[in-house]
């Protein structure tokens, strides 16, 4: 059975993308259709300059009060724990582009999903900076990628054309924003959605609907 191909636009430091990624990959493991699954580069924020604690990044960009940013971590830190991820609010975000040029190159060597694994699930348990090189350098080497290659990349700006180019083919398939999933480079699926529902998506898919 040819797989079916699920290309997925995120952003390392995107709660939502966390989930949703999460159910994603359980809809595909959970079916007998093989999956081939594609993790784009996305930034909800390219123009973050200093890394920022999450609450008050929440604060600033929604204009909420301390209260209202704190629920809405507590609602989708219920939705990760309930998909068995690791989730705190005592985490900084910061820029991820670096992070996205380091996930590119592992992906060469096809290292791209675990190391981007490795520094997300860190991101969110509070214990990968991604503002920090040799926090990011650690992660990778934890997912098995070289960790001169990883210094060199991250020195440079290697890939940052790669990242460029999966930005810009989310803007032509009118992404808005993330988690935006394409399965069988037909079927959209805006946002974070149950993992019965990916299942049901990849399963017309693969019966050719």
């Amino acid at each position: 059975m040819t797989a079916v191909r699920i290309d997925i636009w995120a952003d390392i430091v995107c709660p939502w993308c966390y989930v949703g990624e999460a159910r994603l990959r359980a809809a595909a493991e959970q079916g007998d259709v093989p999956v081939e699954m594609v993790v784009h580069a996305f930034e909800l924020d390219p123009s973050q300059s200093e890394p920022e604690q999450v609450l008050g990044m929440l604060t600033r960009k929604y204009g909420v009060p301390l209260e209202q940013a704190q629920q809405m971590e507590d609602r989708v830190a219920g939705l990760a724990r309930a998909e068995g991820l690791p989730y705190t609010t005592d985490r900084v975000t910061s820029n991820t582009f670096d992070a996205h040029r380091l996930i590119a190159a592992a992906a060469e060597s096809g290292l791209g999903l675990a190391v981007r694994e490795a520094i997300q699930r860190g991101h969110f348990a509070g214990e990968v900076d991604i503002s920090s090189h040799a926090s990011l350098i650690d992660a990778a080497a934890s997912a098995g990628l070289d960790r001169d290659l990883a210094a060199r990349v991250l020195d440079g700006e290697d890939y940052a054309a790669a990242v460029l180019a999966d930005e810009a083919q989310a803007r032509e398939l009118g992404a808005t924003g993330v988690p935006f999933t394409v399965v069988g480079g037909r079927l959209a699926i805006p946002g974070a959605v149950e993992t019965d529902q990916y299942a049901q998506v990849i399963a017309r898919v693969a019966a050719g609907e």
